[in-house]
C-alpha cells in the first residue's frame, strides 16, 4: 500500500492476465469465439503486458477502472449471436450496465459457495469439522498463552527450543498475513462473482432498427443556429485563435492556450454526441448541414491542437499537456471518420468505432514509453533558443527515466538548472531497492542492471 501503483509489476501482468485467460478459455469451449474477437482481445492484452513493463502511475492508475469497464463490454458481445451486426445503441450500453453491475447480485452465492467448499453441506460434518477447529485453535491458544511460557520459565533448554516455535507462530500469525488472508477471501468471492455473472449468454434485440426520426425543421434550425455561431467565432477571433507566438508572461500563456484548449475540447465532444443524435434521423438537407457543422467542428479542434502544439513548443511536454494532445488526436481521427461516413449509403455503428477507437489507441499509449517520451523530448526542446522550458518539472517522472537521467546527467546536461538531480536519482533507486522481485518489470530490470554494470567497471 506504501507504494501504490509502483507496487503493481509482473504481479499484476501475472494475476490479470491469468484471469483474463479464463474468460478467453471459457469464449472458446462454448464456441462463441471468432478471429474477429481478436479487435478486442488483442489490445487488452496489450493493457495488460504494460504492467510488466513500466512504471507510469498514471497510465496504471487510468487502466484499472477503463480495464473491467472495456472488457465487460467487448466480452458480452462477443457472446451475442450477431455479434458483428448488432447496433450499439443507447439500448444496447443499457443492457452492458445492468450486466456489469450484476455481479454485486453474484457475490451473495458466491460467499455461499465459498462456505460450502470449507464447510460441507452435510450437518454432520458441519458439526464434526466445527468441533475439530474449536479443538484446535483451542490447544494453540492455550499452549502458546499458558503452557509454554510457564515450562519455559521452569527450564532454560526448553524455552530455547520453544522460542523457535513461538517466532515461527508469530511470523504466521502476523498482521501482514491477516491481511492478506483477507484480501484473498474477498478476491476469490469478487472474481468468482465476475466470471459468474459475466459468462452468462446474453440476448439482445436492436430496437433501433427502424432508425426514429427526428424533426427536421428544429434539428435544422438547431445547427443551423450553432454552425453559423461557430463560424462568426472562427471569423471574429482569426487573428488571436490561430496565433503563431505565445506572450512571454506566463500567465498569460496559461489564459490564452490553457483555458481556451480545454473548452474548444469540450465543444468538440458535445459536438460529438450532437452528431450521433442527428446521423440519419433527418432529411437529406438536414443532413448536409450536418456534414458543414463536422467540418466546422474539425476546424475548431483543429485550433485548440494548435493551441496545445505551440504551449508544448515553449514549455515542453508534462503529463496533462500530452494526454491533452492525445485527447486532440483521438477527436481529430474521430471527425475525419464522421465526415467520410456521411457518404455511405449504410448504416455506421458509430458508438462501436467511438469505443473501439479508444481502446486501440489506449493499448498502443500503455505499451508506448511516455515518460521517456516526455523527457527525450524536452530535453531536444529545452536546446532551443527560445524555449521557456524548466527541466526541473520532470523530477515527478517515474523510474521509467532513470537510465536517461543517468546518461544526461552524466553529459552536463542536467546541470545549471538549481535542481539536485543526485537526490531524485537515490529516491527512485531506493524504490527500487524496497521493491520485492514480483513487483519489478522490464524497466526496473534494466535499471538495475544498468547500475551492476557500472558498479563493475569502476576500479
Amino acid at each position: 500500500m506504501e507504494r501504490g501503483p509502483y507496487a503493481l509489476g509482473i504481479n499484476a501482468f501475472v494475476f490479470f492476465f491469468s484471469f483474463f485467460g479464463l474468460f478467453i478459455r471459457a469464449l472458446y469451449k462454448n464456441g462463441k469465439y471468432t478471429s474477429s474477437d481478436l479487435a478486442w482481445i488483442i489490445p487488452i492484452t496489450l493493457i495488460l503486458i504494460s504492467f510488466a513493463i513500466y512504471d507510469n502511475p498514471f497510465l496504471k492508475m487510468v487502466s484499472i477502472p477503463i480495464l473491467p469497464a472495456v472488457f465487460v463490454l467487448c466480452y458480452s458481445n462477443a457472446l451475442l449471436a450477431d455479434k458483428k451486426g448488432t447496433y450499439w445503441n443507447y439500448g444496447f450500453i443499457i443492457k452492458i450496465i445492468i450486466r456489469a453491475v450484476s455481479v454485486f447480485g453474484e457475490m451473495v452465492n458466491s460467499a455461499k459457495a465459498y462456505v460450502v467448499l470449507i464447510i460441507p453441506a452435510s450437518q454432520t460434518n458441519k458439526r464434526i469439522i466445527v468441533r475439530i477447529g474449536a479443538g484446535v485453535i483451542l490447544f494453540f491458544v492455550s499452549a502458546l498463552i499458558i503452557f509454554i511460557p510457564l515450562l519455559s520459565s521452569a527450564d532454560a533448554v526448553f524455552s530455547q527450543k520453544a522460542q523457535v516455535i513461538t517466532e515461527w507462530f508469530e511470523r504466521i500469525f502476523s498482521i501482514p498475513l491477516v491481511y492478506r488472508s483477507i484480501v484473498f477471501v474477498i478476491l476469490s468471492v469478487v472474481l468468482f462473482s465476475l466470471f459468474a455473472a459475466w459468462s452468462k449468454p446474453l440476448d439482445f434485440i436492436d430496437k433501433e432498427g427502424n432508425n426514429k426520426q427526428f424533426d427536421s425543421i428544429i434539428v435544422g434550425i438547431l445547427l443551423g443556429g450553432i454552425l453559423c455561431v461557430y463560424i462568426f467565432f472562427l471569423w471574429i477571433q482569426f487573428n488571436h485563435l490561430w496565433v503563431g507566438v505565445l506572450p512571454f508572461n506566463f500567465k498569460e500563456t496559461e489564459q490564452l492556450v490553457k483555458s481556451g484548449f480545454w473548452q474548444l475540447l469540450t465543444l468538440s465532444i458535445i459536438n460529438i454526441f450532437m452528431y450521433f443524435l442527428v446521423y440519419r434521423k433527418t432529411v437529406p438537407l438536414v443532413q448536409k448541414l450536418l456534414f458543414a457543422f463536422t467540418i466546422v467542428s474539425l476546424l475548431l479542434l483543429a485550433s485548440a491542437g494548435q493551441r496545445m502544439g505551440l504551449y508544448v513548443a515553449y514549455y515542453g511536454f508534462s503529463y496533462e499537456k500530452f494526454f491533452a494532445s492525445y485527447a486532440v488526436l483521438y477527436c481529430a481521427i474521430l471527425f475525419i471518420w464522421l465526415i467520410t461516413q456521411l457518404f455511405r449509403s449504410k448504416r455506421t455503428n458509430i458508438i462501436k468505432f467511438l469505443i473501439m477507437l479508444f481502446l486501440w489507441m489506449f493499448a498502443v499509449l500503455t505499451v508506448f514509453p511516455v515518460e521517456q517520451f516526455i523527457f527525450r523530448t524536452n530535453i531536444a526542446l529545452h536546446n532551443l533558443r527560445d524555449s521557456r522550458i524548466i527541466l526541473n518539472e520532470m523530477k515527478m517522472l517515474s523510474p521509467d527515466v532513470l537510465m536517461l537521467v543517468k546518461k544526461n546527467k552524466e553529459k552536463g546536461l542536467l546541470d545549471g538548472e538549481g535542481y539536485d538531480w543526485n537526490e531524485w536519482i537515490r529516491e527512485q533507486e531506493n524504490m527500487l531497492a524496497k521493491k520485492a522481485w514480483y513487483e519489478r518489470n522490464a524497466m526496473n530490470v534494466f535499471s538495475q542492471l544498468s547500475k551492476q554494470g557500472k558498479q563493475r567497471k569502476r576500479p
